[in-house]
Parts: structure tokens; C-alpha cells; sequence
């Protein structure tokens, strides 16, 4: 249990510090919620490109190649408000609307201002009490009859105090909206562009099975002819149920991804529609060690636990003021019949604490405090769990896409020409030809998956690490109890 000097140095710390700032902490800690891209309703209409994974092909092949240039069919037309065709939506089109629909705003909107309400009601002073009173009424003739009024005054400083307690607890209700923000919004662009990435692949899938099916009507024709074999036949065949297999599970992954996307923004059941695939263009890993004292900074989840400590301190404060006796006055006014004169009646009392000081609460206060201040470091540590993780997730992503970009893509694209070059030459058949065509189309659908994940590593760390926009808002409320506590002196 702490001594009253170790309390009273503790609470002073905290109050320098910014717990005797009405409704906030510390102008550092403000999330930075101007950096989010202002959404807006107009769609873009540019349309995205699919990868390129096509070169010129021989004579006999040129059918093939005619058929991947082909566009694939539109989606079907949405029946929402997003109904039109050849528009796309951008990730701040889903930003505006998730914060607009998504159902714990409104909760935690409820919850500060149920927080305003009680902080306004625990420092209001106790009504008086108007009576009537009445003395040897059977008596007739020295009856005593008169008025009274009673009224209790509140010592110590306990209304003001309640205020202080409910200031804090309002700051903290106001926090945990600003936490909820960056939940809803990470969130929206995770699923974003892993819904992005999903409409791309399913492109070029689309794309490259027209490639496949042609490949099959080719090896039928060459086997006709007696220049291929059914070895052919069958391997291309082949080729064509495994690309066949990768479109429908891409567009299971598609669907569903959409479902996500649509859910945790508060649209109604939708059919798929274009998004703009814009993933950004992160070249290099930032400084971790930099990152992550301005995620310290900025976190609005560490403000929310400085807040309660800052409520902590202030009911520990309360607590102490709370064996303060208050004064129980009655002024009384009337007439003695049995004297045929008037009277006045004047009490005045107090409580004594000899029994009880209070000092039960005053010690679960003091554990509070600490428990409080250890669940600051408890979210600071998890800060620091979490974006070491996505530290980790950013690094491997980004090493993947830049490994694709300058080797991987070069290179298989390069395998291609050679490949064509040399069935021109008739030194590789016509199988060998769309395997290398596999490696190339495998190699762009890996390409676009790793810039989606980067993408969602990158939004996971802007923010804040800040996950589970449909989580139940926290009510960091406790109801008047201090007021009701204030009355009686006990």
C-alpha cells in the first residue's frame, strides 16, 4: 500500500504531466486524422490495366495470341448505389462511407454523451427539503406548529472533484472514438485492396484461359495434321482445367473479399463492381525505431489509457477528500399555541469519521492508479509487439515485390522470347511454348498478390496498428455513484 507522500507525488506527477487538462491529455498525442485522404462520391473513370504477359507469336500461333488481346466481359451490373458501368471506386469512396455507416461511431457517440451528461450530474449540489411539523397536536391549546427547510452543505471540495473524475472519463470516451476511426479505416483499406488484388488476378486469369482453350483447339489442329502428338493434346488440355480451376477459385476470392469489403463499411449486399487497384509505390522500409515513438505519439489507444489514469488519479483524489464531513442544517419556523407566540428552530450537525475514515477506498483507489499506470506500459508493449510483426510482414512483402520487379518478371518475360524465338526456329514445340507462357502468367498473378499484401502491411502501420472496426466500443462510465456518494458524510 503506497504512503500518503508516495500518492501525493505520484498524483503530482500526473497532473504536471496533463491530467489537470479538461478534456484531453496532450496536444502531442491529437491523432493526426488530417492525413486520411478526404473521400469523395465522384468516381474516376480511367480503366485498369491487366499485366502484359503476351509477346508476338509465330504463324502458327497468332490465333492464340489474338485471343489474350480480347477485353474481358464487365462484371454484372451492381443493383446499389454504385450502379453504373465502367466507373471505378477509389479506397476513399469506401473511407467515407464506412465512417458514415458504420454502427460503433454512433454507439460511442451515445457513450460521450452519456459521459457529458453524468459529469454535469455528479457536481450538483443536493436539493433542500421544505417540510411541515406538528407538536402535541392532541394537546388542544399548546399545540406547536411551523415549517422547516433542510438543506445539506457539501465540504471538502467533493462536487468539484466528481467534475474532475467525469472530465477524464469524457476525455477518455472521446479517445476511444478517435481509436474506433482508425479501426474502421484500417480495416476499409486492408480489405480494399485485397479485393483490389482479387479483381486484377481474376483479369488476367480471364485473359490467359481464352490463351489456354485456343492452345487446345492448336494441338487438336496439329494433331490432326500429324504434326503434333495426344502427349500434347493432353498437357494442353491440362493447362487448360488448371487455369480453368484458378479462375473460379479467383473469383470465389473475389466474391467474398467484396462481401468483406461491403460489410465493414455499411453497404447493403451488392454485387462486385470495378475499384481502383492504386497500391502505391513504397520503395524502401522506414525507420522502426523512429515509427514506432510516433506511433507512441499519435496512438490513440495509449491516450485512451493515459486518460484513465488521469480518472484514477483524480478518484483517488476524491477518496481522500471523502471523510471531510459535510453540514446538516434545519431552519424551522412556527407558532406555540399553548404561548401565543412564534418560534424559531435552528440545527446544525455533522457527522464524526471516528469509525469510518474511507480508508478501505482509498487503498482500492490507490490500486487502481497503479493498475491504471501499468496498462499504459501494457499498451505501450503491445505497440511494440504488433508493429514488429508488421515490421516483419512489411520487409518480406516489399523484398518479394522488389525481387519480382527487377528479376523475376525480367527474367520470365525474356524466357518468353527466347521461347518464341526458338519455336519459330523450330527448336522447341508448341507445348514448351505455353508451359513458359504458365511461368510467366503464374509469376504476374504472384506480382500482384505481393503488391497487395505490401499494401496492407504499409496500411496496418499508417494505422497505427489499429484493428476490428465492428469490435463493441468500450464504456469507460460508472454511472453518478460519486454524487450519491458526496451526501450523508459516510
Amino acid at each position: 500500500m503506497f504512503t500518503k507522500s508516495t500518492v501525493f507525488a505520484l498524483s503530482s506527477g500526473i497532473l504536471l504531466s496533463g491530467c489537470a487538462h479538461v478534456g484531453g491529455l496532450s496536444n502531442r498525442l491529437t491523432p493526426k486524422l488530417d492525413r486520411i485522404p478526404a473521400a469523395s462520391l465522384e468516381p474516376v473513370s480511367p480503366t485498369p490495366k491487366a499485366p502484359e504477359y503476351l509477346i508476338s507469336a509465330s504463324e502458327t500461333e497468332k490465333s492464340v495470341v489474338e485471343a489474350a488481346s480480347f477485353q474481358v466481359a464487365p462484371l454484372p451490373t451492381p443493383t446499389s448505389d454504385f450502379e453504373s458501368e465502367g466507373v471505378l471506386y477509389t479506397l476513399a469512396d469506401f473511407e467515407q462511407i464506412a465512417l458514415a455507416n458504420n454502427p460503433s461511431l454512433a454507439a460511442l457517440n451515445s457513450l460521450t454523451q452519456k459521459a457529458s451528461g453524468l459529469r454535469q450530474q455528479v457536481g450538483t449540489r443536493p436539493n433542500p427539503t421544505l417540510g411541515y411539523f406538528g407538536q402535541q397536536l392532541a394537546d388542544r391549546g399548546t399545540d406547536q406548529q411551523g415549517f422547516f427547510v433542510d438543506q445539506e452543505f457539501v465540504r471538502g471540495d467533493k462536487l468539484a472533484l466528481n467534475r474532475a473524475v467525469l472530465n477524464h472519463t469524457l476525455a477518455a470516451q472521446r479517445w476511444e472514438s478517435e481509436t474506433q476511426k482508425y479501426r474502421i479505416l484500417t480495416d476499409v483499406r486492408v480489405l480494399y485492396f485485397e479485393t483490389a488484388a482479387a479483381q486484377q488476378q481474376l483479369d488476367a486469369i480471364q485473359k490467359f484461359e481464352e490463351v489456354s482453350k485456343r492452345g487446345v483447339e492448336v494441338a487438336l489442329e496439329r494433331k490432326k495434321a500429324d504434326e503434333g502428338s495426344l502427349v500434347e493434346v493432353l498437357q494442353s488440355k491440362t493447362l487448360n482445367s488448371e487455369v480453368a480451376l484458378a479462375g473460379e477459385r479467383a473469383t470465389a476470392a473475389y466474391r467474398g473479399a467484396w462481401r468483406n469489403l461491403t460489410a465493414i463499411a455499411g453497404l447493403p449486399d451488392t454485387r462486385p463492381t470495378q475499384l481502383s487497384p492504386d497500391f502505391g509505390d513504397i520503395q524502401s522500409s522506414p525507420d522502426w525505431d523512429a515509427t514506432y515513438q510516433q506511433i507512441l505519439l499519435q496512438s490513440p489507444e495509449r491516450a485512451v489509457a493515459q486518460a484513465l489514469v488521469c480518472e484514477k488519479v483524480s478518484i483517488l483524489r476524491r477518496e481522500q477528500v471523502q471523510r471531510t464531513p459535510n453540514l446538516e442544517t434545519q431552519l424551522g419556523a412556527g407558532y406555540d399555541n399553548g404561548t401565543n407566540s412564534g418560534m424559531i428552530n435552528v440545527q446544525v450537525g455533522a457527522p464524526i469519521p471516528v469509525f469510518n475514515k474511507n480508508t478501505g477506498n482509498i487503498a482500492a483507489a490507490q490500486a487502481d492508479y497503479t493498475r491504471a499506470v501499468e496498462n499504459v506500459k501494457r499498451i505501450e508493449q503491445s505497440i511494440q509487439a504488433r508493429l514488429a510483426r508488421a515490421a516483419q510482414e512489411f520487409e518480406s512483402y516489399l523484398a518479394s515485390v522488389q525481387k519480382y520487379e527487377s528479376e523475376i518478371l525480367p527474367q520470365v518475360k525474356e524466357s518468353l522470347q527466347l521461347s518464341e524465338e526458338a519455336y519459330k526456329a523450330g527448336e522447341l514445340d508448341f507445348l514448351q511454348v505455353l508451359i513458359v507462357r504458365k511461368s510467366y502468367f503464374e509469376s504476374n498473378l504472384q506480382f500482384i498478390q505481393s503488391r497487395a499484401q505490401l499494401a496492407q502491411a504499409n496500411a496496418k502501420i499508417e494505422g497505427l496498428l489499429l484493428t476490428g472496426g465492428l469490435d463493441a466500443p468500450q464504456d469507460y462510465t460508472n454511472g453518478d455513484s460519486l454524487r450519491g456518494q458526496s451526501f450523508g458524510g459516510q
